[in-house]
């Protein structure tokens, strides 16, 4: 069951990176706590971190059971 969660957590991830382009495509990540801090940019990069490090744990699950 947790498989399959952390497969959907991917797919959801794939599509957010694939899908809409949305305003933060246009800022470097690099600014997400500088100067656009105030407007989203720390849960943004917080954000981005937590989907990143699911996938690689997701990653390392599957690399297990092959």
């Amino acid at each position: 069951m947790a498989l399959r969660l952390l497969e959907r957590l991917r797919a959801f991830v794939s599509a957010d990176r694939d899908g809409e382009n949305s305003v933060w495509d246009a800022i470097p990540r690099r600014q997400y706590d500088g100067r656009h801090a105030e407007s989203g940019g720390i849960a943004r990069g917080e954000q981005e971190k937590a989907l990143n490090d699911v996938s690689r744990q997701a990653d390392e699950m599957d690399d297990r059971t092959r």
